[in-house]
């Protein structure tokens, strides 16, 4: 069971990922970039986000150390859906990982008004349309990404309890363990579902760096215990060396190539 997810890819060989970045550079759309509000279009009338079947989905999922990040994913043919907002048509949820580094600033792949966090959660999705992630690779509006900044704090975030103790079971490389859908519970609530984000278009952040993303990254940071985020820097990856950082810098990003900030306003009724 455990080589099917490792399957699932979220990483290269140092050789490929070398000839993958170089070849990244002659793209135009390189994620991740750093992004100024004020300079951002900001729209108000799109609807929020819509998800279904996360932290409240009936089936079991896995959480796995791919020796480069802590990687989620069901263990069921029902996945979790997304629509709305920027979004034509629903996406599939793929699966979710993590970037880090060893402090509490230059954790984060993007950077909003020059503001850098400990962490960035990616929730990665696949257009319905087509009938897997490599099979959406290749599109233009192949995949979705939410991204959620993760903001360090001196006390525990109770909601990310039962997604920390499956931490504690995956320090080496390759080891799993099973965990319920409720370990997604840090994301039920509405200041992480439904607030502000920026969205535009851009390209994985890992080999193949393929330009194929719509993201959507949340304005306002989830907070998490410092303790609790010690727990994924303490995953181990190659020679059981602990990942100090699995961050791609910040990309240019060519005029023409517009980010938005979409602003969520609450209803008055």
């Amino acid at each position: 069971m455990r080589s099917k997810y490792i399957s699932l890819k979220v990483s290269a060989s140092n050789t490929v990922a070398s000839d993958a970045e170089q070849i990244s550079k002659l793209r135009a759309s390189q994620s991740p970039i750093a992004i100024s509000l004020q300079r951002c279009p900001t729209w108000s009338s799109l609807d929020p986000l819509v998800f279904k079947g996360y932290w409240d989905n009936n089936s079991n999922g896995i959480l796995v150390n791919t020796g480069q990040t802590a990687y989620f994913t069901f263990d069921t043919p029902s996945r979790p859906r997304l629509s709305g907002g920027p979004l034509i048509g629903e996406y599939i949820f793929e699966q979710m990982h993590f970037h880090w580094s060893v402090d509490d600033f230059t954790g984060c792949e993007h950077v909003l008004d020059g503001h850098g966090y400990a962490a960035e959660c990616h929730l990665v999705h696949y257009n319905s349309k087509y009938q897997s992630l490599e099979a959406a690779v290749p599109h233009a509006d192949g995949l979705a990404v939410v991204g959620y900044l993760l903001e360090a704090v001196d006390a525990p975030n109770p909601n990310f309890d039962m997604f920390i103790e499956g931490l504690e079971q995956i320090k080496k490389p390759d080891h799993s363990v099973a965990l319920s859908a409720e370990s997604l519970a840090w994301m039920n609530r509405e200041d992480v579902t439904n607030g502000s984000y920026v969205t535009y278009k851009g390209s994985l952040t890992t080999p193949p760096y393929g330009e194929c993303v719509t993201w959507i990254i949340y304005e306002k940071a989830v907070q998490i215990g410092s303790e609790q985020l010690g727990l994924l820097r303490q995953l181990e990856g190659a020679d059981s060396v602990p990942i100090e950082r699995n961050v791609r810098p910040t990309q240019r990003h060519p005029p023409g190539h517009s980010v938005i900030y979409v602003k969520q306003v609450k209803s008055k009724l």
